[in-house]
């Protein structure tokens, strides 16, 4: 059975059309006249926090902060659903210079909610004050930390939006590298997986991308990987084998500047052997996840990671309810 596909979302709610239009017409003009520099970096970092944390957020969500492996970052729980031994290990987005845990919870509540799951949602060293290979080593310090606290790999998920789906594919492949069990599977949403920028999509959608500009990219790229190659595998991950990787969800936006670093993805994982799921959601803008409180595109692409996350753990978990019920009566019949 082929588990490798490819599905195209439609967009059918006018809130979809609304949020393109607002984002095509106020924000990417101000984010394209911008002077990137390290003060606007280190600026951007606080305001991008400031914004997004008027994203709702339910006062039944639990938050914790935490120290992983020496990483700081957050836990999430949403409600008594939720298995204690499932874990989302989240890295947010933010082009590799801003966002935090804290900017991205309107998505990693409802991770927690859908996947029935914790979410770790780490706070990972970035530009200005650091570059690659910092995320990176705190990725992998964090899952070993995981891995040596109890957690089972079957029973983790990575998942990360943008530079932080760049970041859940170079860690799975460093963690191969070293040899470690490796996560039951990963969500990518809006994966930047080129930083070298030279996809198709790039050029293509340069107009059609309603948020992001393509100098921008190009001067975090070059802030990210500070006289690295960009197009090694472990900073540009389409360049990559991905032999041995586990099972990959990939969404994103037909008109993002990022399309096609999707779709190269998706395809170098089919050249691996490697299951994957492409998922392009048209005319929805980059990450657009967030926006699930007004955007019902978004709740639905939520729902299926939800669906996907089930697929590769629910089986797993009612092993375990088995084997624990069977251990129970055999106590009992001794």
């Amino acid at each position: 059975m082929n588990q490798n596909k490819n599905t195209e979302f439609p967009a059918t709610s006018w809130q979809g059309k609304m949020v393109n239009r607002l984002a095509r017409g106020l924000v990417k003009p101000v984010v394209t006249r911008l002077r990137f520099s390290r003060r606007f970096m280190k600026f951007s970092q606080l305001g991008f926090d400031a914004v997004t944390l008027a994203l709702p957020v339910p006062s039944d969500i639990h938050i914790a902060r935490a120290q992983v492996g020496g990483v700081p970052g957050e836990w999430l729980i949403a409600g008594r659903r939720v298995r204690s031994n499932r874990v989302v290990l989240y890295f947010h987005g933010g082009a590799y210079f801003f966002g935090s845990p804290r900017s991205h919870r309107a998505v990693t509540w409802r991770l927690s909610h859908y996947c029935r799951a914790k979410v770790l949602a780490l706070d990972y060293r970035q530009p200005p004050d650091w570059a690659y290979p910092a995320p990176m080593e705190d990725a992998v310090r964090a899952y070993r930390a995981l891995l040596d606290t109890g957690y089972r790999s079957e029973d983790i998920v990575f998942a990360g939006d943008s530079a932080g789906g760049n970041l859940a594919v170079v860690a799975l492949l460093r963690l191969r590298e070293q040899k470690l069990p490796l996560p039951s599977c990963a969500v990518l949403i809006s994966p930047w997986g080129d930083l070298t920028c030279s996809g198709d999509s790039i050029r293509d959608n340069a107009k059609r991308d309603p948020l992001i500009p393509l100098d921008a990219l190009r001067f975090v790229s070059a802030s990210y990987s500070q006289g690295n190659d960009p197009a090694s595998p472990m900073i540009s991950p389409v360049y990559a084998d991905f032999t041995g990787l586990p099972p990959l969800l990939v969404q994103v936006g037909s008109t993002e500047v990022l399309l096609s670093d999707a779709q190269r993805i998706a395809s170098r994982a089919e050249q691996a052997g490697v299951p994957c799921q492409l998922q392009v959601w048209e005319n929805m803008p980059h990450v657009f996840h967030a926006l699930a409180a007004w955007l019902p595109e978004a709740s639905r692409a939520l729902r299926e990671i939800g669906a996907f996350v089930h697929s590769h753990l629910s089986h797993r978990d009612e092993q375990r309810h088995v084997r624990a019920r069977a251990q129970i009566m055999n106590r009992r019949s001794r």
